[in-house]
């Protein structure tokens, strides 16, 4: 394991050595092994900047003894010893819905195993990451400098900024702690859209989205931990962007502007999903339990009960019944 890069993948499958490889990972088999040896040989060796992790590891020597079946586990071991080491799990996409938050929570990230190249560029960009906070001061301007904001979010990201990470520290953990605002930020929309988001602020539906989408590359988010598979947007860039294109007429809304932008018909308008009308301002949920958006109107949805209002974001809504 050399070079600037160094990432261990821990499995009991050897057949995803070829994948480890391919991620620039030193892959450790531990099929018909003893896990806590392993682990324990491990942890004695320089930290890594990152620690890949099978989340089911039912084929070790050890596999009846349930403390040692599960990676997360194994990932409070590694953060116990290496607290600015991401550990990154990974499982069949089929049992991502059977762990509880608390196991997931064990982990920095947690993806499914299928298609799992395709987060080669966001594991890479966690382990950079890591590496990076570990090895400068935690001091909250700093930290906030690293999401690489426009000049007038700076100071609304260090009022948003959680209270533990605001105040000078030490704490090798911090760079967890940032990973997981950061990710917040990216999942709760206000300073970052998704390209929904995007596309509903621009009056666009997301085929509408993808044809200005290389007008609005500045506006990307490519600050710390950023997501190349799963691109956001600055909501203040983006507006800059558009009104410098499509200049507001009086009374207009960044819907009816971003209908102006070169290249859009009317097939790229974007219509509420609930009434079919046109210029839906918000995104919401159908219902409590779904997981699919969709771009609606504000009279259309309601508040959803299982989210709290938060500064800077946006609220998260859900359908109004009938």
């Amino acid at each position: 394991m050399s070079g600037r890069r160094r990432i261990i993948w821990i499995d009991d499958n050897p057949g995803r050595k070829s994948t480890a490889v391919d991620l620039g990972a030193l892959f450790i088999n531990v099929k018909d092994k003893n896990v806590s040896d392993e682990i324990a040989a491990l942890v004695q060796r320089p930290a890594p900047q990152l620690v890949v992790i099978d989340h089911v590891l039912d084929k070790t020597s050890e596999s009846t003894h349930p403390f040692f079946q599960r990676g997360s586990t194994i990932a409070e071991a590694i953060k116990e010893k290496w607290p600015s080491c991401g550990v990154v799990g990974v499982t069949a996409a089929d049992k991502l819905v059977e762990i509880d938050l608390r196991t997931k929570g064990t982990y920095d990230a947690l993806f499914p195993i299928q298609n799992f190249a395709k987060y080669f560029r966001r594991i890479n960009g966690i382990a950079d990451g890591f590496s990076l906070v570990a090895r400068g001061s935690y001091e909250s301007q700093r930290l906030v400098r690293l999401l690489k904001p426009p000049k007038d979010e700076a100071k609304r990201l260090l009022e948003a900024l959680p209270d533990d990470l605001k105040k000078p520290s030490q704490d090798a953990s911090v760079a967890s702690r940032l990973y997981g605002w950061v990710n917040h930020l990216m999942d709760r929309p206000g300073f970052l859209f998704d390209a929904l988001w995007s596309a509903t602020f621009l009056g666009l539906n997301e085929s509408g989205f993808e044809k200005v989408r290389p007008k609005l590359v500045k506006a990307i988010y490519a600050g710390l931990f950023s997501r190349p598979d799963e691109p956001h947007w600055w909501s203040t860039r983006l507006a800059e962007i558009l009104y410098t294109q499509s200049r507001p007429r009086t009374n207009e809304l960044s819907w009816h502007a971003g209908r102006r932008l070169p290249g859009i018909q009317k097939r790229h308008f974007s219509v509420c999903y609930r009434c079919k009308e046109e210029f839906p301002e918000t995104v919401a949920f159908p219902d409590e339990a779904s997981t699919e958006r969709h771009a609606m109107h504000l009279r259309c949805t309601m508040l959803h009960p299982l989210y709290k209002r938060e500064l800077y974001c946006e609220d998260i809504r859900i359908m109004r019944g009938e």
